[in-house]
């Protein structure tokens, strides 16, 4: 027989060395999420300079900047080449910027699958529509990730395009978050979408000496989630009178709603500046024509130079919509 008493743990040291870990596990987690975060926020930041390079090689071959999106009427679509439409104020083309940059993102293959003489929505273009594409989303945005933006489930099958997390800059936008009760001067890439003062809208061929502001104080891509709409307050906004509640953003194309069809959609590839990034209003007026990054304090953004700036939702709406606009030939501080 042992001369020496066995010994084990008393409850008490159980409980006080569950308490540590769990301290220490409490403390630990925060980084990890931070350090995760923060991996996923410098693969953003690279897929925004691959898409920036990507502008640039355009422009060097092109001579010009991708349009925003294409954009044919019906009526011109039909008489141009006899064949039946969907509806003569309908977009019978769409194709965006970022189906422009395909070739310049290592992506020659699918570009020379798209039909661009054909409407986006049209049967031929099913298959390059609903691609997912890594380069077009963020590692932090889980909504966009295997999803699809739907313009007509009545159809079979489903017309769908493959979510994305960025957008293109239309240019600076003003109407009822200035003057609420008036409308008549609203100026927007849904109400106006050929009043832009950006770098992106119908039918652009914007060049590199029209931006008067300089490259590097003029936004040309943006961060924008698919998840719900939020307002300034980081609560959802409620749909009210057919208001969406959800964003619609894709990179193939604008594309008409069948319930809708003189509605360019052009919020699918495009954002305005009506509202400081992450700062869409309550009423849900607008809201899901802006910039919503899936990190609530700013969001990431290429500028037409090829930098990447990190802006703060606590910008001043006046500097914001000076860095939207390619010739408004205003002096911008973000600090």
């Amino acid at each position: 027989m042992s001369r020496y008493p066995k010994r084990a743990f008393t409850l008490v040291e159980v409980l006080v060395v569950i308490a540590i870990i769990g301290i220490l596990m409490a403390l630990l987690l925060p980084a990890v999420q931070m350090a995760r975060e923060g991996a996923r926020a410098a693969s953003c930041k690279n897929r925004l300079r691959q898409m920036g390079l990507a502008l640039f090689n355009y422009e060097s071959a092109k001579q010009h900047f991708p349009a925003g999106y294409v954009y044919e009427s019906g009526a011109s679509y039909g008489a141009r080449t006899g064949s039946s439409v969907f509806h003569a104020d309908a977009n019978h083309m769409g194709h965006s910027w970022g189906s422009a940059l395909l070739v310049y993102l290592e992506q020659g293959n699918l570009s020379d699958r798209i039909r661009r003489d054909l409407p986006a929505f049209a049967p031929e273009n099913l298959i390059s529509r609903e691609q997912q594409l890594t380069v077009f989303l963020c590692p932090s945005d889980a909504y966009s990730q295997g999803n699809f933006v739907v313009r007509d489930d009545s159809s079979s099958p489903i017309e769908q395009y493959a979510a994305a997390s960025f957008c293109a800059n239309w240019g600076s936008a003003w109407g009822r978050v200035d003057t609420p009760s008036d409308t008549s001067d609203d100026v927007n890439l849904d109400a106006t979408p050929d009043q832009a003062n950006g770098v992106f809208y119908r039918n652009s061929k914007t060049r590199m000496k029209d931006l008067l502001d300089g490259t590097s104080n003029t936004l040309a891509f943006g961060e924008r989630t698919n998840g719900h709409i939020k307002d300034e307050n980081n609560k959802p906004i409620i749909g009210v009178g057919g208001e969406h509640v959800v964003f619609e953003t894709a990179w193939f194309a604008a594309v008409r709603d069948v319930d809708v069809p003189d509605d360019d959609h052009g919020h699918m590839v495009l954002f305005d500046g009506e509202f400081a990034p992450n700062m869409a209003k309550g009423e849900g007026v607008g809201a899901d024509r802006g910039v919503s990054a899936p990190h609530f304090d700013s969001a990431y953004f290429a500028l037409c130079d090829g930098s990447i700036q990190n802006i703060s939702r606590d910008i001043s709406i006046e500097a914001y919509r000076a860095m939207c606009t390619r010739n408004g030939k205003e002096v911008v501080s973000v600090e």
